[in-house]
Formats: C-alpha cells, sequence, structure tokens
C-alpha cells in the first residue's frame, strides 16, 4: 500500500475508534486509550525508520483492550498480535471490527489484514506465550515490535530486557518530557511521530 494510501486509511481508522467512548465519567473519566490520531504519525514515522515491515515485523499489544491498535498497525506488519486480560473488554473487537470493516468498504479503503490474532489472558505469564506460540506459530523470542500504553511499562519493560531476543522494539506509549530508562535497552526514539506522546527503545 502506498504511504499516501495507508495515512488516508489509518485515519479514517482514527476517526472511527476515536469517537468511541468507554467506561463511565467521574474520577477516572473514560476508559484510557491511545489517541489513535497521534498514533497514526508514530505508525508512519515507525514505517519510514524501517522499523515496522509488512514483509516481516511481528508486532504484540502488551495489553490490546478492544483490539484498536492492533487493527491499526497490521496494515504496516506482517503478524498483529494483541494481549488483553479483561475478557469483557476483547469481546469488543469484533462486533467493532466488523462495523468499522463495513465503512472501509463503503468509503472505498482497504479493509484491515487478515493478519490480526488477540488473546485473552495476562501479558506477564509465560502460559499466554505458549498459547500464542500454538496457534500463530511465535515465540516469545520471535516479537520484533512490543507495544504498551504506560500502564505497567515497567513491568513489561524488565520482560522484554528478560526474555525478548537482541533488537527487539519497544514503544511506549503516554510520556512526553520526562523519559524512563529501562535496564538493558537503548533509547532509539525519544519522540516518535513528533506527538509528544511516544518513545521507542530497542533492546541491547
Amino acid at each position: 500500500m502506498q504511504s499516501s494510501q495507508l495515512s488516508q486509511t489509518l485515519a479514517f481508522i482514527a476517526n472511527f475508534y476515536d469517537s468511541c467512548k468507554f467506561g463511565c465519567e467521574g474520577v477516572e473519566g473514560y476508559r484510557k486509550s491511545t489517541d489513535l490520531q497521534k498514533f497514526t504519525h508514530c505508525i508512519l514515522d515507525l514505517q519510514h525508520h524501517g522499523f515496522l515491515d509488512p514483509r516481516r515485523t511481528t508486532f504484540v499489544d502488551l495489553g490490546c483492550a478492544d483490539g484498536r491498535v492492533n487493527v491499526m498497525v497490521s496494515y504496516a506488519v506482517r503478524r498483529s498480535i494483541g494481549i488483553e486480560i479483561d475478557p469483557e473488554i476483547l469481546a469488543e473487537y469484533a462486533p467493532m471490527k466488523s462495523r468499522l470493516t463495513s465503512k472501509l468498504q463503503e468509503a472505498g479503503l482497504a479493509s484491515p489484514p487478515d493478519n490480526i490474532a488477540l488473546f485473552h489472558g495476562s501479558s506477564l505469564e509465560d502460559e499466554t506465550f505458549a498459547r500464542i506460540f500454538q496457534e500463530t506459530g511465535a515465540h516469545l523470542e520471535d516479537i520484533d515490535f512490543f507495544y504498551t500504553y504506560i500502564t505497567l511499562h515497567d513491568l513489561f519493560g524488565e520482560m522484554i530486557a528478560e526474555k525478548a531476543k537482541p533488537g527487539a522494539l519497544y514503544l511506549v506509549y503516554g510520556f512526553s518530557k520526562i523519559l524512563p530508562r529501562y535496564d538493558g535497552m537503548e533509547l532509539l526514539l525519544p519522540d516518535v511521530g513528533s506527538q509528544g506522546i511516544a518513545a521507542l527503545y530497542r533492546k541491547l
């Protein structure tokens, strides 16, 4: 897909998901989720730098909720895997994706590739990755790119540093001026997509 087509498709998807609010208003506000308009710029930047490749990249969202990031990234990677611990939130994936696909087709835009696989479980448990391997053939050590929305980012960073392959990438969404450090990782891009919201690390 040409970059202009990809940009248009991602913007359409971002608008679809960002218009969907979940949860109850109150102290916590709505359920926290990635701002996909900003994330669109991140995806295009990562692809420009060669960090996402539709021919080879295996991507995992460590806390994928309704799979919206997986849908966005699916156009830029070979395999888009998500893990979500809340089954009710994960159950929103299929109906939302079905509605989105219909709207994309009506707009003459490409439907999400058939490379998305979502799993219920904890992103910190070996058993979850064992099931991922059984269903996709991808070991934890095969994963090229990890993503998280700030929650548990430190624990995920420790897991990646300990178990992922050298060179594995880790994108953390939710930081701007003060960036965390992770043992065994180097900071590659402090401001992915020039959005002031995401930083990219690489395992040494």
